[in-house]
């Protein structure tokens, strides 16, 4: 027996309890059919047990409104069939003010006590909003300082930018002039190799620089200036009666001079 047919015959033997089943053809087109006739069924028991229930709850949410209702009623001596149109209408405002300020019982005393008791809630909730509307007074003026310094900071942020994007031309700039000075420099020490290279081609030699005539020239000044002094000293000489002596004098004096003119030929060479 398969799980179908198993499921079909628990299904008929809950349907007649002690009585005997009915014969039935055993057939694979009257197993399906009785068991979708079996789903259809629990489905609808399903439905009609969920409505049951659904039925008893609001039974007994009618019968809880009904003892409220009588609840209210008992304390005032009032049966509603008893009252007119006007006083059903009163009673069910008063009804409704008494649910809305949560009284059991609708007495003047408790209806006073619960509008207190709201309109503390009320001054409770204004004093709550006058607060609330501080707080967002100071959020306000606090997000309105928050703004002006974030302002500030934007401006100094763009400043800043605008300074680095200027350091980095006036940079790029700089690198640019130092590549062309380092490559001047070394255009100069290749023209100075070159020429130094084309003076030593010419005999060029360091007794015949610029520097080296200049301090010749300076001793050739020295020399002639001792030997304007020395001829003056010499002419103020007077000779010796002794013409021995003289002569010996003229001669130490030829050579000084002769002397003094070979100092001044060897530095004009």
């Amino acid at each position: 027996m398969d799980i179908k047919h198993k499921e079909v015959v628990d299904w008929l033997r809950e349907v007649y309890g002690e009585e005997q089943i009915p014969p039935y053809e055993k057939t694979e087109r009257s197993i399906t059919i009785l068991h979708q006739l079996m789903t259809a069924s629990r489905c609808s028991e399903d439905n009609a047990k969920i409505l049951a229930d659904d039925y008893v709850t609001k039974t007994a949410e009618y019968s809880a409104e009904a003892r409220q209702l009588k609840g209210w009623l008992d304390p005032v001596n009032i049966s509603p069939n008893t009252l007119s149109e006007e006083g059903q209408t009163r009673l069910s405002s008063l009804a409704h003010t008494a649910e809305i300020l949560d009284v059991q019982i609708p007495t003047c005393t408790n209806v006073i006590l619960a509008m207190n008791e709201l309109e503390m809630n009320h001054m409770q909730m204004l004093v709550k909003r006058k607060q609330m509307q501080t707080q967002s007074s100071r959020l306000l003026e606090m997000n309105r300082e928050v703004s002006k310094k974030l302002e500030e900071i934007r401006g100094i942020h763009q400043q800043a930018e605008l300074t680095w994007q200027q350091q980095q031309e006036e940079h790029a700039r700089n690198v640019k002039q130092e590549e062309f000075m380092n490559l001047k420099c070394n255009n100069y020490a290749a023209d100075i190799c070159n020429y130094e290279a084309n003076l030593n081609k010419v005999g060029m030699t360091s007794s015949i620089t610029h520097q080296a005539l200049a301090i010749q020239w300076a001793e050739l000044q020295e020399l002639e200036k001792q030997v304007s002094q020395l001829e003056d000293q010499l002419k103020s000489y007077t000779l010796p009666p002794d013409i021995s002596l003289a002569q010996v004098e003229v001669g130490a004096a030829r050579q000084e001079l002769a002397s003094i003119m070979e100092s001044v030929a060897a530095a004009c060479k």
